[in-house]
């Protein structure tokens, strides 16, 4: 059946359908056969549901407006050749290349071949098979931290603030009369004024919150000296400890976190570091819970001074439920798991 068409699959599905064979099996066994070009679930659905109806012929029915010969196996046919040669192609240069109107260009794309068009999705880093080995073998290490509980583990990270920060594209859209010229908005400048902030959290929610000096970048001195002395008299404070001997701490692997002077500090104060595997924003819950949810409520807000930004990252963060803190730990296990299930690959967006 190597150049079969589409009809001799919905016959395959006809005479499948009658013998009562589920439509998983139909469409495994159209995959074993057709491969990529097989009929999708839904496509199998449809047609059975129009057997149910009475409907005895597998060809494509004339539609109103619709000429008999416009949606055939071999338009179809060229479509996918055409979107498989260049998934970047439009509608418009489908119907110039296969003569047909682009909404019968359309129904082909998403009637017969089961398609749509999305943007390609954006990763932090093209990962080698040494990185996603990487992941998973970390990520299997701290599932079994994870498991024993995590109210003595604290994550954080460094992260910059705009004082000033656009709004989402979406969020900028309009409605505008025929004829009316669009608003304009100045996108935030790669060199715009901006202060970065250190924070860290536990389960239990924010424990410290550090604006970084002006002028002054995360160095393992900074780190060592002046950050995490006062994360952890925080965290004593906060849990009623005296010490925060075997207390766990989680950041990324940036320079001023591995230092000589960083890991010295940590083994004097009994502190225990978590692995973090490279190149995995994905798996660090400042980068995929507290960061994007603090820049979010800033949007389309300005501050003219450090001190009001930094009240304003000070409000957000305590107007977090506790529950909210807690889940994340619960995600982050998730996502550990979905990183071993997936090989090490990035999982957002994947099925």
């Amino acid at each position: 059946m190597e150049n079969s068409t589409r009809e001799h699959q919905r016959y395959y599905i006809f005479v499948e359908w009658k013998n009562g064979t589920s439509v998983a099996d139909i469409h495994k066994k159209l995959i074993v056969v057709e491969g990529d070009k097989a009929l999708s679930k839904s496509t199998i659905y449809r047609w059975i549901e129009a057997f149910e109806l009475g409907q005895q012929t597998i060809k494509d029915e004339i539609r109103s407006g619709r000429p008999h010969d416009a949606v055939t196996p071999e338009t179809i046919g060229r479509v996918e050749d055409f979107i498989n040669e260049n998934p970047h192609i439009t509608t418009r240069e489908l119907a110039v290349e296969v003569g047909i109107s682009r909404e019968r260009v359309e129904n082909i794309i998403h009637e017969e071949l089961d398609m749509r068009k999305i943007c390609k999705k954006w990763i932090p880093h093209v990962l080698t098979d040494e990185n996603r080995k990487k992941r998973v073998e970390i990520s299997k290490q701290l599932l079994q931290i994870l498991e024993s509980g995590f109210r003595n583990i604290i994550t954080g990270d460094e992260t910059w603030i705009h004082f000033y920060t656009v709004p989402s594209k979406e969020a900028n859209k309009v409605w505008l009369k025929h004829g009316e010229n669009r608003l304009q908005i100045a996108r935030t400048a790669q060199n715009s004024k901006k202060r970065m902030f250190c924070i860290f959290f536990s389960a239990e929610g924010i424990v410290a919150r550090i604006v970084v000096p002006k002028g002054s970048t995360v160095t393992g001195n900074l780190y060592a000296n002046n950050i995490l002395p006062e994360v952890f008299s925080n965290f004593m404070r906060i849990t009623g400890r005296k010490t925060v001997r075997n207390v766990l701490l989680h950041h990324d692997n940036a320079a001023p976190h591995t230092s000589k002077i960083v890991i010295s500090y940590l083994e004097q104060e009994k502190v225990n570091i978590l692995p973090h595997p490279p190149y995995s924003p994905d798996l660090a819950p400042c980068d995929f819970f507290l960061f994007p949810k603090i820049k979010k409520e800033l949007k389309n807000k300005k501050f003219e001074s450090v001190e009001n930004l930094a009240r304003a990252v000070q409000a957000i963060t305590l107007g977090i439920e506790k529950e909210e803190y807690h889940k994340t730990f619960e995600d982050w296990r998730r996502r550990l798991q979905l990183c071993i299930d997936k090989d090490g690959h990035y999982f957002e967006g994947m099925k």
